[in-house]
């Protein structure tokens, strides 16, 4: 049985060169209409389907979702969610908030679960949902057209991430498994936009132990090649439990 009145729906975040990306899809409505009859739980549901905008235009995008089965706990069923999307687990996943306003979907009720998720989008091969027809990274300055609500739901995942990244070290999610120096100041001054002195900010990572020379440097560079790091998650951890905490702006 599927809950008619709510959903989940997970934010993709991803990170490269040009900037902070979302993972959008479009969903196939031949894989999904012969899908109803195992998800379907009443005419309700069938309707919401039909109405979907990705299946009366070919314009929209959307963020992955789906109604909640009965017998799931919401968190458990994000990350089922996020497998399905990208074929990754074992992957950083956070509860946004819920979203509830009485015309998100026009035709119905329905109160959706926010999640995000990051990734580092060279780094996996993604798995494209049985469900989707397109399967497409998006940078934030340059987003489709949206199904119901899904601005808002990304505009604060953008929100709860900022407020994440100033005192936890999520953002090393979003990079390679060795990474330099410039990357990780690039990252965080993308994800809270805003410039950062690269004195100083060099200056606090070095304080807080938290990387590892890989003894590597980067390769095919035309610039002076730089060194590569790791994330220590045995010594954040560690310093976690003594109080740690991870200002780094």
């Amino acid at each position: 049985m599927i809950l008619n009145s709510v959903s989940v729906d997970c934010v993709i975040f991803g990170f490269d060169k040009s900037g902070l990306r979302v993972l959008l899809n479009q969903i196939d409505r031949e894989a999904l209409i012969s899908s109803l009859p195992r998800q379907a739980s009443s005419e309700q549901i069938k309707k919401l389907y039909e109405q979907h905008p990705m299946l009366t235009s070919e314009v929209y995008w959307s963020l992955f979702g789906s109604h909640v089965p009965e017998e799931q706990d919401l968190d458990e069923f994000a990350k089922e969610l996020l497998f399905q999307a990208t074929g990754l687990t074992n992957v950083f996943l956070q509860q946004i908030q819920a979203f509830g306003s009485m015309d998100r979907v026009p035709y119905t009720r329905v109160i959706t679960i926010g999640f995000y998720a990051l990734i580092n989008p060279d780094y996996y091969n993604l798995k494209q949902s049985s469900l989707a027809k397109s399967l497409q990274w998006f940078n934030l300055n340059d987003m489709p057209s949206l199904c119901f609500d899904h601005d808002k739901i990304i505009e604060q995942a953008l929100v709860k991430l900022r407020q994440e990244v100033m005192y936890h070290p999520v953002g090393f999610h979003l990079l390679p498994e060795k990474f330099t120096l410039t990357e990780i100041q690039s990252l965080y001054e993308v994800i809270l936009n805003k410039k950062m002195d690269t004195r100083n900010f060099r200056k606090k990572l070095a304080k807080m132990k938290l990387l590892i020379d890989s003894g590597k440097k980067q390769q095919k560079v035309a610039h002076r090649a730089a060194k590569l790091y790791q994330f220590d998650i045995l010594v954040y951890e560690k310093l976690k439990e003594e109080g740690l905490n991870f200002r780094i702006e």
